[in-house]
């Protein structure tokens, strides 16, 4: 088993939910948690209004939770500010390289997209399900650990 957080594009948001649902309901993989998040023009993404404010979405789910409240967060300091570059050094690694920045990146200006945490044996699966689709994925652990890594930065490095 694989644990991923795919962010899925090209879809409608709930096609892909269903799909997603349906997959695991086949014991094709494991769903955990699913959020459909917005990007506005100016590049600020927002949680849709079905999944509820980023407070109590992270109670529900901590995992996934945590990942969303961040990427809601300024796309700047996702993908050019200091507090997460600074972590890893920006010399060593930049900030496309990083899992949270690569994830950011993929929910166009103006678009939607659903990023879920799953377990999944054969991640071919899903894609086979929404064909036409872009889907990023990235290890959870390596998500995990930027996520962690943020979090004892602190505000004060940001």
């Amino acid at each position: 088993m694989a644990e991923n957080v795919v962010v899925v594009t090209g879809a409608e948001p709930r096609e892909v939910l269903d799909a997603l649902a349906a997959l695991d309901g086949a014991g094709a993989l494991e769903l955990r948690a699913a959020a459909i998040v917005h990007r506005d023009t100016e590049g600020t993404l927002s949680l849709d209004h079905e999944t509820g404010d980023a407070v109590s979405f992270a109670e529900r789910h901590p995992r996934l939770g945590a990942l969303v409240t961040l990427l809601l967060g300024p796309i700047d300091t996702l993908l050019f500010g200091n507090q997460l570059v600074s972590l890893y050094g920006a010399a060593e690694q930049s900030p496309e390289e990083l899992a949270i920045g690569h994830l950011a990146r993929t929910v166009p200006a103006g678009g939607t997209a659903v990023i879920a945490d799953v377990d999944e044996p054969d991640p071919g699966q899903l894609d086979a399900r929404l064909p036409g689709t872009v889907v990023a994925r990235r290890p959870y652990t390596e998500v995990e650990r930027e996520i962690e890594a943020s979090r004892e930065a602190g505000p004060e490095n940001g």
